[in-house]
């Protein structure tokens, strides 16, 4: 086991995100706030001393996150949010942060590009 220099962040859907989801498409299943917070994203950021500053690191990367974020639920860019500014980004998504972070390998990580395989 080895410790990782990273913190890692969940970044957890709020009920807001799940409305704007279920207007998206009236062949929606119905889901619950439960089941799309059951399997999130999960980032590792740099570690930091204080939550505080985990926030202003995604405050300085909102807009790529939102658009990774919404773009995976394969919903048309014409009915994306009206507003994905800052504000809209935190009423939609909430974070939880772990700062212990181990990899249970030996065997290197394979890094890809997000958005070559999204978009």
């Amino acid at each position: 086991m080895y410790f990782v220099d990273r913190t890692a962040v969940v970044l957890k859907p709020t009920a807001n995100f799940l409305a704007w989801l279920k207007q998206t498409d009236e062949n929606m299943p119905d889901l619950t706030l439960e089941q799309i917070r059951s399997n999130c994203s999960v980032f590792l950021v740099p570690q930091f001393d204080e939550p505080e500053a985990v926030v202003s690191y995604f405050d300085e990367r909102y807009q790529t996150i939102f658009e990774a974020e919404i773009s995976s639920w394969d919903i048309p860019r014409s009915q994306w949010p009206a507003d994905m500014g800052l504000k809209a980004f935190w009423e939609y998504f909430e974070v939880e942060i772990h700062d212990m972070v181990f990899d249970m390998e030996e065997a290197g990580l394979n890094i890809t590009p997000v958005f070559d395989n999204m978009m």
